[in-house]
């Protein structure tokens, strides 16, 4: 079984010290992976319920969202092996040609330890 977590790299935990302390410690405690997020917009009024909450509200913490390839970027000068994915980059809020160059740099950058999740939506 491969064991993945979350990066803090939204809300109040978004910080420089926590994203370094989990990573580091992740990655010595033999977790296989960090995962961060895509979160470009918060929504004034939605218009379709939040799928992953009870009452349908996007969590506050989400107006807070620290870049994910940026964040990943940063993990990844000071580990090692752990692999550095996205869950997901919205492909359609990006440019194509910029986002796969962010990829690759990353995946360059980090020796080849990078999953890119996309979606759109």
């Amino acid at each position: 079984m491969k064991v993945g977590m979350f990066l803090p790299q939204f809300g109040e935990y978004a910080t420089k010290e926590n994203i370094l302390y989990m990573a580091k410690e992740a990655e010595k405690e033999g977790v296989d992976s960090l995962w961060v997020l895509d979160r470009l917009l918060w929504p004034l009024k939605p218009k379709t319920p939040y799928a992953a909450t009870h009452d349908g509200t996007l969590p506050v913490e989400y107006q807070n969202v620290l870049d994910p390839l940026t964040t990943l970027t940063y993990v990844a000068g000071v580990t090692e092996r752990i692999l550095l994915g996205t869950s997901i980059s919205d492909m359609f809020f990006q440019s194509p040609v910029q986002l796969g160059k962010r990829f690759a740099t990353l995946d360059v950058l980090s020796d080849g330890r990078t999953i890119a999740g996309l979606g759109i939506g």
